[in-house]
């Protein structure tokens, strides 16, 4: 591979002569692992923060005095702000480049995580949350951009992805376990103190190590053609007007991109069903099966194995094929699963055969989340439009699972006829991005 070989055919990514930007890639193959662990840790921190803590509610309730719309209301409010972080923070740098939106976006998220472990009231910590939500989103969106500038071809931009969307993914399914341990020894308040150590070490590593990926010439413009220069503009008119335009025009720009629109929809009736998967397993697996906490988090490190494999099924596969045959075969393995919990559970099957199918889900989420990524970053779009695309449809959508649940039932059978019907939904979806490859 030849890591100076312009980049072409991709809006935003393109490497052109006088070009400033610094290429991680024509590095040592330490310093291309020592970037993407740092990428790894900033597309970790906003999903560990969603449910670090939710072992801790009934203590956290007790001690400010919330409700029982605290748990779900804790949840819901992050998924919301990271998922409208990304549609912010991913038109900002493709505008202003990476590393001003990721340190930027870091410091604010440790800060916010910080303020959570001294919230005084439920309503501050809710309102806290939301920051944290808000922030947390630059490290995700970015992430992706910087994995898409730094890679010589979409096959390796797929790859990469592939990692750092299994830390997406897996990051809220260990984060329980990981919060409850450290409640246990110092209480839920350290759980928050947690988070802002990891913050601060990630935006002190991204800041030490990793260069600008995004040089000066092929930024997108802040003002459309013929538009009046911000400094001339009347006032209260000015520059961050301009930013908020460019940003949405951006936006609007991307959602006619077919491809685009159809794996951003794919991901996000997906992450449905993926969401309420995480918000209703303990509630599967505790109550109506009657087995302890330790049972339960057997069963899910067993799923975070299975989704691990499979994205490295995922990452060979996408070497040599593109990203939106894995996305198809992934809904397939997670849409029949689902349906297979929704019967075996009606049919009273052996708990082997749910514990396997719930498996088998998440191996097919392995599949989904990076290839909708992938394919995404494939397009002619610019990187973090894209990224901001893809990753705020992933986040809506795991915002409704956790109040769909709460709806329908939180049964092992509610579950799978969910899993189903948004696999199906998702398939749609994914015709429709592939009708425009045609």
């Amino acid at each position: 591979m030849n890591a100076a070989a312009p980049r072409t055919g991709r809006s935003g990514s393109r490497r052109v002569p006088g070009d400033d930007t610094i290429s991680v890639v024509a590095g040592t193959r330490a310093r291309t692992i020592r970037t993407l662990v740092i990428l790894a840790l900033l597309t970790a921190a906003a999903p560990l923060s969603v449910d670090i803590y939710t072992p801790s509610l009934p203590r956290i309730q007790a001690d400010l005095g919330g409700g029982a719309w605290l748990a779900e209301g804790s949840v819901t409010t992050c998924l919301l702000g990271i998922a409208v972080g990304q549609l912010l923070w991913g038109p900002l740098s493709d505008r202003f480049g990476r590393r001003p939106v990721v340190l930027i976006g870091a410091i604010g998220w440790t800060l916010a995580s910080a303020a959570s472990a001294f919230a005084p009231t439920a309503a501050v910590l809710l309102a806290v949350r939301v920051a944290v939500g808000l922030c947390g989103a630059a490290g995700i969106v970015v992430a992706r951009s910087i994995v898409r500038d730094i890679s010589s071809d979409d096959h390796l931009t797929g790859s990469r992805i592939g990692m750092l969307s299994v830390v997406t993914g897996i990051a809220p399914v260990i984060a329980p376990t990981i919060g409850a341990g450290i409640a246990q020894l110092f209480g839920w308040r350290a759980d928050f103190l947690a988070l802002a150590l990891l913050g601060a070490l990630t935006a002190t590593a991204f800041a030490l190590w990793v260069p600008e990926t995004m040089g000066v010439a092929v930024r997108t413009d802040a003002a459309p053609p013929g538009a009046v220069p911000a400094d001339a503009a009347p006032p209260g008119t000015g520059r961050m007007s301009t930013v908020r335009t460019s940003a949405a025009r951006a936006l609007a720009s991307a959602l006619r991109n077919r491809q685009l629109l159809g794996a951003a929809l794919a991901i996000g009736l997906f992450s449905l069903g993926f969401y309420a998967y995480i918000a209703t397993a303990a509630f599967i697996v505790e109550r109506e099966y009657g087995h302890s906490p330790a049972v339960f988090a057997g069963v899910f490190a067993t799923n975070a194995a299975a989704m691990l494999v499979a994205t490295l099924v995922f990452r060979a596969v996408v070497r040599r094929r593109h990203a939106a045959l894995p996305l198809g075969i992934g809904l397939a393995i997670s849409g029949l699963s689902g349906a297979g919990l929704l019967v075996g559970a009606g049919l009273n099957a052996p708990e082997g055969l749910i514990w396997t199918l719930s498996a088998l889900f998440a191996a097919g989420a392995g599949f989904v989340l990076p290839a909708a990524h992938s394919w995404g970053q494939a397009t002619a779009v610019a990187s973090g439009a894209a990224s901001a695309l893809t990753g705020a449809f992933q986040f809506f959508g795991g915002a409704l699972g956790s109040p769909v649940t709460g709806v329908i039932g939180t049964t092992a059978a509610h579950l799978g006829g969910l899993i189903a019907l948004a696999c199906v939904l998702a398939a749609g979806a994914w015709l429709f991005g592939l009708s425009a490859r045609r």
